[in-house]
């Protein structure tokens, strides 16, 4: 805990990276699953939920009723719709198609971080920071326009994939920047909340068969690990960093999913996707050493 009194910003950005190498293998997780989308969407939100909230209750709250009354507002409602739209378009755009289509999709949410930010909380990014945005997003269009080549991802819609992406990119950058205006915001239960819901819509419209045959041991890796260790992590860096460097630093689930999806189940991108992967990982590295380190140093 030095590190959050000494500098709180470099905690929040620690943090964030944490979050973001904890959610890295959830993708090649939710391959190995084999499970239709719904029971899917189900299991995922329901388990995220329930473990988030117990982490919540027991390790990272100190008035859980004061938390709780929060909820009851038009920024408690939002956050929690938008976790739960969250939850819901990743899992389908996973199952749609390409999972690099899908993360790269989601990298857009620098975009999304810093227009909010910018309204919301007057956090200007300057001119290098907008150059780092449009370099990363640079790179990100390039994976994007050969997505359709990866081989051995599912054929579903790209563009339906890609638009889940974007949903999921524009929710994300919401709740981020809301957990740094709204400091006394319950972000965590009311992420744990939009999990749930989600997860229950998914159960609801699903079948029988699919909800009780599942493979425990993805479910539970799933559900009880990698996503609440992970978005506890990144729904509380940015009460010490910006939204923006959340979003930056999500950047690298883009470039490191694919390849534990590659590795795991084959499902390969080209050599052009890997390029502009590489690419993106450079401009992210740049950008966080410039602002976290030498700035504040």
């Amino acid at each position: 805990m030095e590190l959050l009194t000494r500098s709180p910003q470099r905690f929040g950005t620690l943090l964030a990276l944490i979050g973001v190498l904890v959610l890295t293998p959830d993708t090649l997780v939710i391959r190995l699953s084999g499970l239709e989308r719904w029971a899917l969407m189900g299991w995922r939100g329901i388990l995220m939920g329930a473990m988030s909230l117990l982490l919540w209750r027991l390790l990272l709250t100190r008035d859980a009723s004061r938390e709780w009354r929060s909820l009851a507002s038009w920024q408690g409602v939002l956050v929690i719709t938008a976790f739960s739209m969250n939850s819901a378009t990743f899992t389908l755009g996973i199952v749609e198609t390409s999972a690099t289509v899908v993360l790269t999709a989601v990298a857009t949410m620098p975009i999304f971080a810093a227009i909010l930010s910018y309204f919301m909380l007057d956090e200007r990014q300057g001119w290098l920071g907008w150059l780092a945005i449009t370099a990363a997003m640079g790179g990100v269009v390039v994976v994007v326009l050969d997505g359709g080549n990866a081989i051995g991802s599912p054929e579903g819609s790209v563009l339906l994939g890609g638009i889940y992406g974007v949903l999921t990119a524009a929710g994300l950058a919401l709740t981020f920047t809301m957990a740094r205006k709204y400091n006394d915001l319950g972000i965590l239960p009311a992420a744990a909340l939009g999990a749930m819901i989600s997860g229950f819509v998914g159960l609801f419209l699903s079948d029988l068969n699919s909800i009780t045959n599942v493979p425990l041991w993805s479910v539970l890796t799933m559900g009880l690990i990698i996503l609440p260790v992970s978005f506890t992590c990144l729904n509380l860096a940015p009460r010490y960093t910006s939204a923006a460097i959340v979003s930056l630093l999500m950047l690298l689930e883009m470039v490191i999913g694919p390849f534990w999806v590659w590795l795991g189940v084959g499902e390969q991108p080209t050599i052009i996707m890997m390029a502009g992967a590489g690419f993106v990982a450079l401009v992210l590295g740049l950008h966080i050493l410039r602002t976290q380190w030498f700035t504040n140093s």
